[in-house]
């Protein structure tokens, strides 16, 4: 049984399906993770092969071919993203993840009056440390009524609002109307939008295409589809001034070939992802009546592939997932910004749904203060 020194570190440091911390073989299900669990798509199993077998070149204009640098190639992974969002592919930037271009912006940013609206990503609340922190009263918790509030009173008030739609880790879900209105009744503040889970959410819910120029979307495909171990995702924004701020910090080469190849085979296959992502919604909605069964209002309700669960003291639950070889992710309430609970993503299998359920009815009754 695991300890409360090996769980007790800095959530910050301990990324979602991290099991480095943990001695081997004691996890046999990780539901610490927030990716697709039934990626990747074929195609791009396929489009894996084809490069491994020293075919990239079929996907490069001649004359160029696999050994040379990939020029111009993150084109086609663009061009790909924008087919799928229906936006035009000149307002897009691409980039190794979500991650690289909030590392830039909050660079960038930092002269600003720059607000964050939290619970956030634990990265985002890292790199834009220097922000006001916009949560919610103490002792209350959010809802996406309550998110929205606190994103327009931010809007009247900075330069630049941060948030994650749906947000992580609570799951909440703003809805595109309400962002785009917000943006155009605050035209001098621009809004940053995180939606790194977005199409778990539903599709065509992109705030990507909006018709204001306040306003950028980051996204990737690591998540979406299941290919995490690939750095790959994009910036969309109709504001020229800040796309080419944030353009002149990127490389000459900002993707491999080997993760367009991979990235760009799964945003092409038009077929794979609606029935995966319903599969993965449900399983969520029935991991929720578990969580909701045990831990009453605690477990936060979304419409998305994991699920949030409040606890003041998460300890006493982790370890006992972790005696049962479940691992979930943590976050305490050290770091500001943050809040004390614990993430799981939905099980896939009746056998994970059997080890989850076991676990909770075993759970002691105090476990979760």
């Amino acid at each position: 049984m695991t300890t409360k020194q090996e769980t007790q570190r800095d959530p910050s440091r301990v990324q979602g399906g991290d099991l480095t911390h943990l001695p081997d073989g004691l996890i046999t299900l990780n539901l610490s993770l927030c990716t697709n669990p039934l990626g990747p798509p074929p195609a791009a199993v396929i489009a894996l092969q084809r490069f491994l077998d020293h075919d990239a070149h079929r996907l490069m204009p001649p004359p160029y071919e696999a050994p040379r640098p990939p020029y111009r190639a993150d084109r086609l992974y663009l061009q790909a993203f924008a087919d799928r969002l229906g936006v035009d592919e000149q307002h897009m930037l691409p980039g190794r993840g979500v991650t690289e271009f909030l590392v830039i912006l909050a660079r960038l940013l930092r002269p600003s009056r720059v607000a964050v609206i939290t619970p956030e990503y634990t990265e985002t609340m890292k790199r834009f440390a220097y922000a006001d922190f916009h949560g919610p009263a103490d002792g209350i918790r959010d809802t996406p009524d309550l998110r929205l509030r606190r994103l327009r009173h931010a809007m009247r008030t900075h330069d630049y609002v941060v948030l994650s739609n749906p947000s992580n880790p609570l799951g909440h879900y703003l809805p595109r109307a309400e962002l785009i209105r917000a943006c155009q009744d605050h035209p001098g503040t621009v809004l940053i939008a995180d939606e790194e889970y977005i199409e778990f959410q539903g599709p065509g819910l992109s705030l990507a295409g909006a018709d204001v120029t306040n306003l950028v979307v980051l996204q990737s495909t690591g998540k979406t589809y299941g290919i995490t171990a690939t750095r790959a995702g994009m910036l969309w924004t109709r504001n020229l001034r800040l796309r080419q701020l944030v353009g002149d910090e990127l490389p000459s080469w900002p993707l491999s070939l080997l993760d367009i190849t991979l990235a760009t085979a799964a945003l092409r296959d038009d077929t794979w992802l609606p029935p995966v992502l319903g599969r993965i919604n449900a399983a969520a909605r029935r991991m929720h009546s578990l969580l909701a069964g045990r831990f009453g209002p605690a477990a936060a309700n979304s419409d998305i592939h994991y699920r949030f669960v409040h606890l003041d003291n998460p300890y006493p639950v982790l370890e006992h997932l972790h005696a049962h070889g479940i691992s979930a992710r943590l976050f305490t309430s050290t770091a500001p910004g943050s809040v004390p609970g614990l993430r799981l993503m939905a099980p896939t299998t009746e056998t994970e749904f059997g080890q989850l359920r076991t676990v909770l009815d075993t759970l002691p009754d105090g476990g979760p203060a």
